[in-house]
């Protein structure tokens, strides 16, 4: 079994057993119950993140590329001197259609 089988494995084993503390502590109201479902599903949590890291440095395709599609078209809409209570007012109109070229 690969890494990232494992981490996804993991991730869902501890979730079931989170969830399986957390009714077991509804059931008895026993306290220790309550801590062992919390620091179950902060582990799962953890692989999570991990899984979810991986995933996100692999994509690659739409809004991965050096091309800025949501800025391209967008005027200053605000003049960019302009603060309020400290507050820059600046902000861009976007088109939500890629320019033809």
């Amino acid at each position: 079994m690969d890494r990232d089988a494992q981490v996804q494995w993991a991730a869902r084993l501890l979730t079931l057993a989170a969830t399986a503390s957390f009714l077991a502590w509804l059931a008895t109201l026993q306290p220790f119950a309550l801590l062992v479902a919390l620091l179950l599903a902060g582990g799962a949590y953890g692989f999570f993140l991990i899984d979810r890291r991986r995933i996100l440095t692999e994509l690659g395709g739409y809004g991965r590329d050096t091309d800025d599609r949501v800025r391209e078209g967008s005027d200053t809409a605000v003049s960019p001197g302009v603060s309020a209570g400290g507050i820059h007012l600046s902000y861009l109109t976007r088109s939500r259609w890629r320019r033809r070229r």
